[in-house]
């Protein structure tokens, strides 16, 4: 059985950091900032659940980069109120 590609320490430090960087730029001045924390609460939980699961659900690597491409289209929705 072929082992599936997970991401490793370094792509997982680039992942945090793209995600951290496009929702840090998403919070400065957006258009309303309760629109903008009701948008950007699911990738918030995202983040959550990923974070306690990434031990016993261990997901591929295109997975995660799946979900943060999604994740960034919701803090930039968030951000312009879609």
């Amino acid at each position: 059985m072929k082992k599936l590609p997970y991401p490793n320490k370094a792509e997982t430090v680039l992942w945090l950091g793209i995600y951290a960087a496009v929702l840090t730029w998403s919070a400065v001045n957006p258009h309303d900032r309760f629109t903008w924390f009701l948008e950007t609460l699911p990738a918030i939980i995202c983040l959550a659940v990923l974070t306690f699961t990434w031990k016993a659900f261990p997901l591929t690597r295109l997975t995660y980069w799946l979900i943060l491409i999604h994740c960034i289209i919701l803090m930039v929705g968030g951000h312009y109120t879609y």
